[in-house]
């Protein structure tokens, strides 16, 4: 089941010093913080996964490549014996597991139905990986404020989303830290009571780039779901990738 989840510029980056913020409209809060996303043609990371998920709780390695904007590849392993392994690509996303036999072929509404919302496509999820912003985020549909050392981000609807709540409608609330980075984000669906965190802590910096150590993502709805990633090398590097579904596996029943 985890393997089937998871799935820095050498420009002038706007910065502040650590401890204190500048008080900037949202366009520039917004500007400045997609400006920190990283440039690479190949990055391989080395990662250890802690999922619980459907009451099972699972201690996992995996190696993730990215080619970026055009596949993301990833090797789960228990004990050092290859366990599951996915390809994620612009037109969807492949996955077999080892121990059950089974393999998935579909598209982006599995991640969208793990998350509980409607708009994963492969740039998101990329950016989910990797701490960047993964919705649509105009700053005309927000508001911001400083609260301490961070820069925090409100959907302007908000107020009118839990009041009314529509069906894919969400309460959004977005924290940065004072070097722009994303450190957390809050979506509700008060239709479904649905929530998902995302917190993405202890950035490092690799040659010239930021990435997050530790992504958490939590899900509650009918049941909470549980994902932590911890990131421990990065590479730029281009890695081998194979795939293939093995003759014999059957469908998963989590696409029916």
């Amino acid at each position: 089941m985890v393997i089937l989840f998871v799935v820095a510029s050498c420009s002038t980056q706007k910065s502040v010093s650590a401890g204190s913020v500048e008080d900037l409209k949202t366009a520039g809060i917004i500007k400045t913080a997609m400006a920190q996303k990283p440039k690479f043609v190949h990055l391989t990371i080395s990662s250890k996964i802690n999922a619980d998920i459907d009451d099972t709780s699972v201690g996992l390695n995996g190696k993730i490549y990215i080619q970026d904007g055009k596949k993301i590849w990833v090797n789960v392993s228990k004990f050092g014996i290859n366990a599951a392994r996915a390809l994620i690509t612009p037109d969807g996303f492949q996955a077999y597991e080892k121990l059950d036999r089974t393999y998935i072929d579909g598209d982006f509404s599995y991640f969208n139905n793990l998350l509980k919302v409607n708009f994963i496509d492969y740039e998101k999820l990329q950016n989910l990986l990797l701490g960047q912003i993964f919705v649509d985020m105009k700053a005309a549909d927000f508001e911001s404020e400083v609260v301490g050392n961070e820069y925090v981000l409100r959907y302007e609807k908000n107020e009118e989303i839990l009041q009314n709540p529509k069906e894919g409608k969400y309460f959004q609330i977005y924290n940065f830290d004072s070097e722009f980075r994303l450190k957390n984000a809050y979506l509700k669906d008060p239709k479904s009571k649905m929530e998902l965190n995302i917190a993405y802590a202890d950035w490092q910096k690799v040659g010239t780039q930021f990435f997050p150590k530790t992504v958490k993502v939590l899900v509650k709805d009918k049941k909470t779901q549980k994902v932590d990633l911890e990131y421990n090398n990065f590479t730029f590097e281009e890695s081998q990738t194979p795939f293939e579904i093995p003759s014999g596996y059957e469908p998963n029943k989590l696409l029916k």
